[in-house]
């Protein structure tokens, strides 16, 4: 037979181990076996006892059903079980325990739901913030040598961006290699190729704030076998301070045949740049001198007018990089502020008009890195276009169409963020999918929103200075925004004239230098297109042939 009273005793030990928890007891005597009694016990208390709810629920719980001999289920041990005596109680079930006051136990409040990222109001926010500093992209371009990293690093670090004992490392490294006068230029090429070969081979990428403004710096290469990588950053800027080098024969070696002052300034005009700071660098090594400056600003003024600068869009300013003057702070150079009466280069970049971005639009994320981060996974880096990505939200990658998911985003500098604006550089931790299916100049978008991509295309075009007429089937590089893609002209649809537009020719036999022109060029690859007059960004390109820049212009129409 088995002994009720033994359940009893049993839970009630447990009732007292567990501060009176009936699930907790009932748990512990299930789970360490009730043993059976062979006997009943003689007497039983008539009035309640603090274990006899608990042990009615145990003999409830170790009874199958029905009249007999079974094997419980709940028992370590198989023991004879048998239905209750007539006349006991059913078993009652507990009602829920309160909190005692007397073991301070918290009583649980309810957590409030946090938000997701991705339903927030971006458009909003954007709407409501009054004291944020604009934001411009800033692309440093210029001939090879005249000073473009050595100016920008030492700014940064006038700018409290580099720390003095990272100064000295490079003041230190660079001496040992005889460099010395690299060592802000350090600052921005920070890999041992470029430090060993003292120029600048990729874009360096950094951020600072000036009292006005809040500027992503663009260090563009000089050199002449790195310009696919000067268009890449290019492509990414509002703005561009063109350095050019005023000792004797510097300025001439870069605006001459064959330098690159020209080529840059062609190209950032194509690609949209609307403002230009030319900075006149090396000042100190003419004395500061009003007259060369004067001779430097005149050519230049020529050139930048006929490439399309007008006059109010261009902004000449003595510098010297290495020295640092008149760079963070108005120069107190005696000889230069006899006859210059303008401000320092960060006076200038304040004064600048933030370019208006396109928040409304469809969401584009134009590639310019995939990485592989230890921590986070898949990355990608890249400047938004056009509209705004959440964290949390699907995307696609343009033109594989393969989809994602973007797990978590920050900004240049490290900062984490839930959500990145049109005009804004960020990097995306990418989910559902692989390093495999997305590239540079790949175009990440909403999946209901998909940037057109085609093999055909037409585009208006102006011809620069070329020695070879340009054919229908002539082969170029066709460069957009980050891709460099090979391309041919496949047929050349009409000329026109440069002041009204109007057609001069149809189907003509070649193009020579200096024509506006109409083409049709295809691609061996699909590639991501806008319409220059829904995307300034995406529906501008450039043509290359032979190392040279030989044509720029604007997308009219995708086939």
């Amino acid at each position: 037979m088995y002994d009720m009273g033994f359940e009893m005793d049993l839970c009630k030990d447990a009732l007292r181990q567990y501060d009176n928890d009936v699930t907790r007891a009932l748990n512990h005597v299930l789970e360490n076996g009730a043993q059976p009694h062979v006997q009943e016990s003689a007497a039983r208390q008539s009035r309640p006892v603090p274990g006899e709810q608990l042990a009615t629920e145990l003999h409830s719980r170790l009874q199958v059903g029905g009249s007999g001999d079974s094997t419980p289920t709940n028992c370590l041990t198989p023991v004879k079980c048998r239905t209750p005596r007539s006349g006991s109680p059913p078993a009652a079930k507990r009602p829920p325990r309160e909190p005692s006051s007397a073991n301070n136990t918290p009583t649980a409040t309810p957590k409030a739901k946090k938000s997701r990222p991705k339903d927030i109001d971006v458009l909003g926010i954007l709407n409501s913030k009054t004291d944020d500093k604009p934001l411009i992209n800033v692309a440093v371009v210029g001939h090879v040598d005249a000073g473009k990293s050595t100016l920008m690093g030492h700014l940064l670090c006038l700018l409290g961006h580099v720390s003095k004992k990272e100064l000295h490392k490079n003041k230190t490294e660079s001496q040992k290699l005889g460099k010395g006068s690299f060592a802000y230029a350090w600052v921005l090429d920070e890999t041992g190729e470029e430090r060993e070969r003292g120029v600048t081979i990729d874009v360096a990428q950094t951020k600072f704030q000036t009292p006005k403004k809040t500027v992503n710096l663009l260090d563009a290469p000089g050199h002449k076998d790195f310009v696919p990588n000067m268009i890449s950053g290019a492509s990414q800027a509002d703005i561009a301070i063109l350095v050019v080098d005023s000792t004797p024969g510097g300025f001439e070696a870069g605006f001459e045949q064959g330098g690159q002052t020209r080529e840059h300034v062609v190209l950032v005009r194509a690609l949209g740049v609307q403002t230009l700071i030319v900075a006149v660098n090396k000042m100190e090594n003419v004395g500061w001198g009003k007259e060369r400056y004067d001779h430097i600003s005149n050519e230049l003024g020529v050139f930048l007018k006929s490439v399309g600068f007008k006059n109010n869009e261009v902004i000449f300013i003595p510098v010297s990089g290495l020295e640092g003057d008149n760079l963070l702070e108005k120069s107190k150079i005696a000889a230069l502020n006899e006859w210059y009466s303008g401000g320092s280069l960060v006076d200038v970049i304040d004064g600048l008009e933030p370019p208006k971005r396109c928040y409304d639009r469809p969401f584009r994320l134009i590639v310019t890195d995939v990485f592989k981060h230890p921590q986070l996974g898949l990355s990608v880096a890249g400047k938004v276009d056009s509209g705004f990505v959440i964290v949390g939200t699907p995307v696609v990658v343009m033109p594989g169409g393969t989809t994602a998911m973007v797990k978590s985003m920050t900004t240049v500098d490290d900062k984490s963020v839930d959500y990145s604006v049109a005009g804004e550089q960020c990097i995306l931790v990418m989910g559902g999918t692989d390093q495999t299916k997305i590239h540079n100049g790949n175009v990440i978008c909403e999946p209901h929103s998909r940037v057109r991509t085609t093999l055909k295309f037409k585009a208006r075009v102006l011809v620069f200075n070329i020695d070879i007429p340009i054919t229908k089937g002539f082969p170029i590089d066709l460069h957009y925004q980050t891709v460099n893609e090979p391309a041919i002209i496949s047929r050349l649809i009409s000329t026109h004239s440069k002041s009204n537009g109007q057609v001069l020719k149809s189907k003509p036999r070649c193009l020579t230098k200096n024509q506006v022109a109409l083409i049709e060029i295809k691609c061996e690859r699909a590639i991501c297109l806008e319409l220059f007059k829904d995307s300034k960004s995406l529906g501008r390109i450039t043509c290359r042939y032979g190392g040279n820049t030989i044509a720029a212009g604007m997308v009219i129409e995708i086939t």
